[in-house]
């Protein structure tokens, strides 16, 4: 449908692939992550139009250094449950949101220049944290947010299983649903349109070479089938960031192993 209706508008044809690519599957939020997020202290802000569910895990020191994590694609804060009570245990105050379209948070669309201009506001209104955790598409808006929006930058970062390249993101899309190339340029250019920025700019790799003085730690898996290991090593060299490499864990990283590491690094 898209490739026939690039044949008449190329523009339209773009715009709509644009939506599609950029609409989630809302996930229900399940019974034990409402459980585990009823722990937090919620609150609401606003990004624009959209209302934004945020949690804060508040340590018993009022000094105690803020880490503020972010989950990705499909996801919820729910998510980072076991680095919630890592940090929460080892003493931070912890803070999360859910990203528009997900969770409990409104709006329909997810992207990655959204997604960091969700985080602009949030640390406009809550401060920027002493670091930032960061899976997937979270990890590279916060990139993206502080080296394009020019947001305040934490003094470390965790990137966990996210990509390099947005444009090979939006490429392997393309191959899913089966567009031709008129509808993937159609979609950069949509992109530019709605940001003012060329397409180009969004390479996470690229965008880290800027963030010097933020300490970076990526972990990446072997098996990871969304964005392939060769990014998570692309990024840590663009960085110069500590890089740790696992087998077994998938995408999602979601293991005891790897919340130790990361909480070893926030630490020291």
């Amino acid at each position: 449908m898209l490739n026939a209706l690039a044949a008449v508008s190329p523009a339209l044809a773009g715009r709509v692939a644009f939506r599609i690519f950029c609409t989630p599957r809302r996930q229900p939020v399940r019974d034990k992550d409402k459980a585990f997020l009823a722990t937090a202290q919620p609150f609401t802000f606003h990004s624009g139009k959209l209302p934004i569910r945020g949690y804060l895990w508040a340590s018993g020191q009022p000094s105690a250094p803020v880490v503020l994590c972010l989950h990705g694609w499909e996801s919820n804060s729910a998510r980072w449950h076991q680095h919630i009570k890592a940090l929460h245990k080892a003493g931070f105050t912890v803070q999360a949101f859910d990203a528009p379209a997900s969770g409990h948070s409104g709006g329909n669309m997810l992207n990655a220049l959204l997604y960091s201009r969700v985080i602009r506001d949030f640390i406009a209104l809550k401060g920027a944290p002493y670091a930032i955790i960061g899976h997937s598409l979270g990890g590279a808006a916060a990139v993206l947010s502080t080296a394009i929006l020019q947001t305040p930058r934490p003094a470390k970062m965790v990137l966990l299983g996210v990509f390099a390249e947005s444009k090979r993101v939006i490429g392997d899309f393309g191959s899913i649903m089966g567009v031709n190339e008129t509808v993937l340029q159609g979609i950069f250019r949509e992109i530019e349109h709605r940001s003012g920025i060329p397409v180009g700019e969004y390479s996470v790799a690229e965008k880290t070479r800027l963030l010097t003085d933020v300490e970076g730690f990526v972990l990446h898996d072997l098996d990871d089938d969304v964005a392939p290991v060769e990014e998570g090593r692309l990024i840590a060299a663009c960085w110069q960031a500590r890089y740790l490499e696992t087998k077994g864990l998938g995408h999602r990283m979601q293991d005891a192993a790897v919340v130790e590491a990361v909480i070893r690094f926030v630490q020291f």
